[in-house]
């Protein structure tokens, strides 16, 4: 199954090489959740704080996910 992915902020560089900010890239999983797609890219569940699928905020790494979905994820926020 295909999802595509979005990265941003600090969690960039779990992105293939050459992906431009806010451009989205495919991820290949066999097991249709978050938490699959997350694991792929080496992204700890502690250091995806915003997930969204398809627009929608979900709170757990164990959404599921179907064929062609947007899944978007961004890291804490940190500021000061």
């Amino acid at each position: 199954m295909r999802v595509d992915v979005k990265l941003y902020a600090t969690l960039r560089c779990f992105a293939p090489e050459g992906t431009e900010i806010g451009e989205s890239f495919p991820v290949e999983i066999d097991d249709g959740t978050v938490k699959q797609v997350l694991s792929k890219l080496g992204i700890s569940e502690e250091r995806a704080k915003i997930i969204m699928v398809n627009g929608v905020r979900v709170k757990d790494a164990d959404a599921p996910l179907k064929e062609g979905d947007l899944l978007v994820v961004f890291p804490p926020v940190g500021g000061g």
